[in-house]
């Protein structure tokens, strides 16, 4: 895939916004981030609205960084 897309575990802490999903995360070394408490993501409300996700959902994500922002091309609720 070209750009390359980028796996990430987290958990859902909110959706503050229809096209923005923020995930509490361990560390994305492929990404050159450290766990963090928050990471932003980008994507079309369709997308998180199909997902049904909720605060606390632990969450496997495929993004993608587009100039200073991460792009959601996937997402999976993970037990």
């Amino acid at each position: 895939m070209r750009p390359p897309a980028f796996e990430v575990y987290g958990e859902v802490v909110a959706r503050p916004a229809p096209d923005l999903l923020l995930v509490r995360h361990g560390p994305a070394t492929a990404l050159g981030m450290p766990a963090m408490e928050m990471m932003a993501v980008d994507s079309e409300p369709t997308q998180l609205d199909a997902a049904a996700l909720r605060p606390g959902d632990r969450v496997r994500l495929a993004v993608r960084p587009q100039g200073d922002r991460l792009v959601l091309l996937s997402v999976r609720k993970v037990p």
